[in-house]
């Protein structure tokens, strides 16, 4: 499908910004592309293929700050439940 429409001002110079900020190389094209997949993936029209499923555990491993201190949980000796 090929699509001709115009961007309110305020959005077209968030994009050229945006591009702008960019390390490499970055087309409108592909900005308005990646841009229109998260926006429709996030609100379930559609589905990415990459999608990571997360089952959690049924019980904790009894520390709750391990995502920010983890190497002082993982140098930690196992403790018994």
């Amino acid at each position: 499908m090929n699509l001709n429409t115009e961007l309110p001002d305020d959005i077209a110079q968030a994009i050229a910004d945006y591009i702008q900020d960019q390390p490499t190389p970055t087309d409108i094209p592909g900005v308005l592309q990646t841009a229109l997949q998260n926006f429709l993936t996030e609100r379930g029209y559609l589905h990415s293929q990459k999608r990571l499923h997360i089952t959690p555990s049924t019980q904790g491993s009894g520390y709750s700050d391990t995502s920010i201190n983890h190497d002082h949980v993982l140098a930690q000796p196992e403790q018994e439940p």
